[in-house]
């Protein structure tokens, strides 16, 4: 328990505590009131850096831990839990997104979003490798209509029906290991539709339109692809079976090439509804009917490195993987639509709060997954030793 009150170093260390304090007026300002929100969103995210489960749990914890109650800054006491579940669904959205678009742009300050590190693919990238490779993705978080019955129903590929949920899209910088953009939809809203805003995230939170956006097929549009390439934007993507429909192939230009044991056919082809040619990626596996198939604007890379960099984007399932299980995603707080956003946008502050924390401690912590240093801030002598008063990094 004593290791909570290392919260309060966390939010001194990332920045955080100007940017709520920044909100918080905002939000005095706006609603002229004055109750414990900027308290209790301190000790949600605390909650998930911690690996705690409920509000009830941080209620318990805030009873017993003084430490915890001044990295809250809970002056007054522990508030009860009547209190907390009020002021979980009664959450200002606004001040809690802000919060969440200032902390990207501190990562882009401290310089977390040109860390090139976590991405082997970096250093191959010939010419683009001071490029930011940003793998963009959805996913579908079921939950139960029981609990939230204004949930509506969406394909779920996880389980190959529609169920109950909302679907959450990511915008994740591959070789620093950094959230660049998040939205938020209904479960029946296709994820294409978050396309824009999560480039346009991305472009913002690293401050550059030197990107290699890396798509799955549920953002694959020849439109969208069109306006990348005249934007100078590269991005890699599969290829979906219907584009062949009137599309204009350039098979005489094809070269072939053998790479470890799998035939690679290299050349170009034109989309119905393009004006120009993309570069079309086909690899023959004896153990698969099909090929498997990229499409790509950059033309001058060798093909089994825009292969490597298609498999870049296996990153942001661990990222979906990790929140889900570490970080609590899949454990709601509060019962309203208002509660669920403010629950989503939370762990993804506290995801953004140790990857902002990871970069600020350097060393050998730069180049941990954030599991591996969630863990590493809950039981490492040494970490606390790093939030010591004496520590070089206060002075």
């Amino acid at each position: 328990m004593s290791r909570y009150a290392g919260l309060q170093r966390i939010f001194t260390l990332t920045g955080y505590n100007q940017i709520i304090q920044h909100c918080w007026r905002r939000e005095l300002d706006k609603y002229r009131k004055n109750h414990s929100v900027e308290s209790l969103l301190r000790s949600i995210i605390g909650m998930h850096i911690y690996g705690m489960n409920s509000v009830d749990e941080v209620h318990d914890a805030l009873e017993i831990n003084q430490g915890l109650r001044f990295s809250c800054k809970f002056t007054d006491g522990s508030p009860s839990r009547s209190q907390m579940s009020r002021d979980v669904n009664a959450m200002d959205l606004d001040m809690v997104i802000t919060v969440f678009n200032l902390l990207k742009k501190q990562a882009k300050k401290v310089g977390v979003y040109q860390h090139k590190d976590f991405s082997d693919i970096m250093e191959k990238l010939g010419r683009l490798k001071e490029y930011s490779v940003i793998s963009i993705d959805g996913s579908f978080l079921r939950l139960s209509q029981g609990w939230f019955p204004f949930l509506k129903k969406g394909f779920c590929t996880l389980t190959g029906r529609q169920e109950f949920g909302i679907r959450i899209n990511v915008g994740h910088c591959v070789n620093a290991d950094a959230t660049t953009g998040l939205t938020i939809t209904d479960a029946d809203v296709h994820e294409t539709n978050s396309f824009e805003q999560l480039v346009t995230q991305s472009m913002r939170a690293c401050g550059s339109t030197k990107l290699i956006f890396v798509i799955d097929k549920g953002y694959y549009d020849h439109i969208r692809f069109q306006l990348l390439y005249d934007a100078d934007i590269f991005f890699v993507t599969p290829r979906k079976k219907y584009s062949l429909n009137k599309a204009e192939l350039y098979q005489s230009e094809d070269t072939e090439k053998i790479v470890d044991e799998k035939r690679i056919v290299d050349g170009y082809i034109k989309l119905n509804g393009m004006k120009n040619r993309l570069r079309w990626i086909r690899v023959y596996d004896e153990d698969k009917e099909e090929p498997f198939e990229l499409l790509t604007d950059i033309m001058d890379l060798p093909a089994e490195i825009i292969l490597a960099l298609y498999g870049e984007r296996w990153a942001i399932e661990v990222l979906f993987k990790d929140v889900k299980q570490h970080f609590g995603l899949k454990q709601p707080i509060g019962r309203t639509l208002n509660a669920l956003l403010f629950h989503i946008y939370a762990v993804f502050i506290a995801y953004l709060l140790l990857q902002i924390l990871r970069y600020q401690f350097g060393g050998k912590y730069l180049s941990m997954s954030l599991l591996k240093f969630q863990r590493a801030l809950k039981y490492a002598d040494e970490v606390a030793d790093l939030f010591s008063k004496d520590s070089a990094l206060f002075s």
